[in-house]
């Protein structure tokens, strides 16, 4: 039997590789589209969930769940679907996914047409589901880093183990812009600043795909979510936004441009509306403004269910199948149906009555073949040999242990309390202490990350890192590695065992979650931490906090009287180990928070805010300025060693046109010992036609400089960086004064274009 299946699967790789030949030497996919049927091509426009396919439709259980042949045959040789995404339980072993893979491409192998399946998956912060893969910190971690070149190479790390994995499309990044704390997909993305998120987004898709796609090196990327998500009224998750278009172009566009330019090559579709208009049914922005404006020409999927729910949810089409009508002639090419054949029943019913063209939905067919193409589907559909090689290398928890330790943000250290001494007695106390999944977040080897029975053996908890590296007696702790246990908002221990404590450190924040179940109705901390902080507090001793959590949770009730705050975000696999190294000194810190971290919840500002938000009425007829009082401000972050800005210049006083300034001045490390110094430089407008905002970030560095040294750095800027947007998507280049800020230090110029 085995010999059979063997021979079965090198006949079907022969068979395919002819076909390639054949479609090579005539060098045009159109070909392949006239030889497909109706049902063919819909097929192709299709994307099916593994679970469906499988032997239970509990999509999340967190058990593992058997693949039906009977129910991928049907999928694949009736409904002829192109694309299968996801998994049917929780993460696999690489071994499991192939056969699970090279099962799903012999199925397509013996179809007329043999066209390859596209298969699909969200590897977040590394490999989400595959297990022994590397994960690093989310987004929101990363952008504190400043450091472009490193999250590229995290980008092409976890392009290397999906590809290893035998999958070859990745539904990341997130490129929507984090304006509002309170949505629960915040840690997915690069923070507030859409010049940040520009950046840092632009970096992951040239790291996923810059050694094209056809190498085994690489993913297709799959920017998402196209657009507006991220700003909900609400802040609940897949609830409508009020945007204005100005608003749009200013804050949410860029990065989605800036991504494009960098040839992402796959686009998914923001699951709610903006200003009463479900974006999956909108012409206007997914053809007028994303392919026609922004010149997008690759493929567009759908998120999860979403075309149905322009009928089940959002209202506007009376019926599943005109919803299906709806989507696709506003734009869609995939949809991620993804637990019935309604999409495809519907579609191709709508074809054959004439109500959508059959040229509107070879336009998709292309696009979707053209892609699965460039990855060498046609070539070689199965698992690639070459790319297993670059799984689970030692170098990778190098680098998700420096990309942690460069994440975190050191943002209160009274008196330099930190580091602290190696040679104390300490207290831990946090549901975070003993908990893997509060450190991974979500996507973690399950969609929620909250599963701690799936995560490695060899994973390690802040209190395990501790233990390893502190003497027993060192460590008084009792926390509890499920994070909601009772036990761990408490302080279990006799007044004469605390008097021995020399220092009181909390791990406070969130455990995993991901999407909707994680909405929130309030920013503040959960009532129970803020309890057991205040309770650690009135223990006398110097307390150390350590927030981990995938947005900013409100600590305002208890911050004054803590002596050491720092934000580690999502720090990854490599979390704890992270932590416990900045605690004690083991390297100097560095991170810059990428958003604001507010201090009350009803005052969430960002620091790009407009001047009037700034002002605050005290009593009728008086008001002052200064409404922007985060907790901490955007780019706030301190380090162990003292740096200062200084001598800031200008190469000119007047920038004309097409000229160009620069923009020098001197950093010193006054402080003992080396570090890095991640340094953000802003332009203000003084005055234009429409209201400016106080600031926007338009460049960053991260400089090291050693004990004592000095360098000047240099920044360069033109008129693209002075201009801001109308309502229609056009640049406004306008005269008048601008200054420079870089830290406390500012210069003003004078701008003719």
């Amino acid at each position: 039997m085995i010999l059979k299946q063997s021979f079965l699967h090198i006949f079907l790789v022969f068979t395919s590789l002819i076909i390639h030949i054949d479609l090579c030497a005539q060098n045009d996919i159109d070909i392949l589209i006239n030889k497909m049927s109706i049902e063919e091509k819909v097929g192709q426009m299709t994307q099916l969930n593994l679970g469906f396919l499988s032997s239970s439709t509990n999509q999340h259980d967190g058990k593992i769940k058997q693949i039906d042949s009977n129910k991928l045959i049907n999928a694949i040789k009736n409904y002829h679907v192109g694309s299968i995404l996801n998994t049917a339980g929780t993460a696999y072993s690489i071994e499991k996914w192939h056969k699970i893979l090279t099962q799903i491409q012999d199925i397509a192998m013996t179809t007329e047409l043999q066209i390859p399946i596209l298969y699909g998956i969200d590897a977040i912060h590394g490999v989400t589901y595959t297990k022994g893969s590397t994960l690093f910190p989310h987004n929101i971690g990363l952008a504190a880093t400043r450091n472009p070149s490193l999250i590229r190479e995290i980008a092409k790390v976890t392009a290397k183990e999906t590809r290893a994995s035998g999958i070859r499309w990745n539904f990341d990044p997130v490129l929507d812009i984090g304006r509002n704390p309170l949505w629960p997909r915040f840690c997915e993305t690069f923070g507030e600043d859409p010049y940040l998120v520009s950046s840092m987004g632009s970096e992951i898709i040239k790291g996923y795909e810059a050694d094209g796609l056809s190498n085994y090196t690489s993913v297709s990327s799959c920017m998402k979510h196209f657009i507006g998500y991220s700003d909900p009224k609400s802040g609940k998750d897949r609830t409508e936004a009020y945007i204005s278009d100005i608003t749009l172009w200013q804050k949410h566009i860029p990065s989605f441009k800036a991504a494009i330019d960098a040839g992402a090559s796959t686009i998914m579709i923001n699951s709610s509306m903006i200003n009463d208009v479900p974006v999956h049914s909108s012409y206007e922005l997914l053809t007028n403004l994303l392919r026609n404006n922004l010149g997008f020409k690759g493929m567009i999927v759908t998120d999860w269910e979403d075309i149905i729910r322009l009928h089940e949810r959002h209202k506007i089409a009376s019926s599943p199948r005109e919803a299906v009508k709806i989507a696709i002639n506003a734009g869609i090419d995939m949809s991620m149906v993804p637990n019935s054949y309604s999409f495809c029943e519907h579609l191709v019913d709508l074809v054959r009555t004439g109500e959508i063209p059959e040229t509107r939905i070879n336009y998709s067919v292309r696009r979707i073949l053209e892609l699965k193409k460039k990855l060498g589907l046609f070539n070689n559909p199965y698992p690639e040999k070459e790319a297993f090689k670059n799984f689970a290398l030692k170098e990778y928890k190098t680098l998700a242990l420096n990309s942690a330790e460069q994440s975190l943000v050191l943002l209160k250290n009274k008196n330099q309390i930190l580091p602290l001494p190696k040679d104390k007695k300490y207290l831990l106390l946090g549901p975070a202490t003993n908990c893997l999944s509060a450190l991974n977040g979500c996507w973690s080897y399950s969609w929620q990350g909250d599963k701690e029975n799936v995560y490695p053996e060899d994973g390690k908890t802040i209190l395990d890192v501790f233990k390893l590296r502190f003497k027993k007696n060192q460590i008084l702790c009792k926390a509890n590695n499920q994070y909601s246990n009772p036990k761990n908002f408490v302080i279990n221990f006799s007044e004469e065992e605390i008097n021995k404590v020399d220092y009181v450190i909390l791990f406070l924040g969130e455990n995993a979650y991901a999407e909707s179940p994680g909405n929130i109705n309030d920013l503040k901390l959960d009532y129970n931490q803020i309890e057991l902080a205040k309770k650690a507090i009135s223990t006398g001793k110097k307390i150390i906090l350590v927030l981990i959590q995938g947005r900013p949770r409100i600590i305002s009730d208890f911050s004054e009287n803590i002596d050491g705050i720092i934000n580690a975000s999502l720090p990854g696999s490599m979390g704890a180990q992270a932590i416990v190294n900045l605690i004690f000194g083991d390297f100097n810190p560095s991170g810059t928070l990428p958003f604001t971290y507010p201090a009350n919840t009803g005052d969430i500002l960002t620091y790009d805010h407009k001047n009037l938000s700034a002002m605050i009425r005290t009593a009728p007829n008086k008001r002052k300025y200064g409404g922007y009082n985060p907790e901490f401000k955007f780019g706030d972050g301190l380090s162990y060693s003292n740096f200062s800005v200084s001598e800031l210049k200008l190469s000119k006083d007047t920038l004309i046109k097409s000229e160009k300034i620069n923009v020098s001045f001197l950093v010193t490390n006054y402080g003992l010992i080396d570090g890095n110094k991640n340094i953000d430089m802003f332009i203000k407008d003084h005055f234009a036609s429409l209201a400016p905002d106080v600031k926007n970030l338009k460049g960053f560095k991260k400089v090291f400089l050693k004990a004592g040294e000095k360098k000047t750095i240099n920044f360069e800027i033109d008129k693209n960086d002075l201009f801001f947007y109308d309502e229609n998507g056009i640049k406004l280049f306008e005269e008048g004064i601008f200054s420079i800020q870089i830290e406390d230090e500012i210069k003003s110029f004078y701008f003719i274009p």
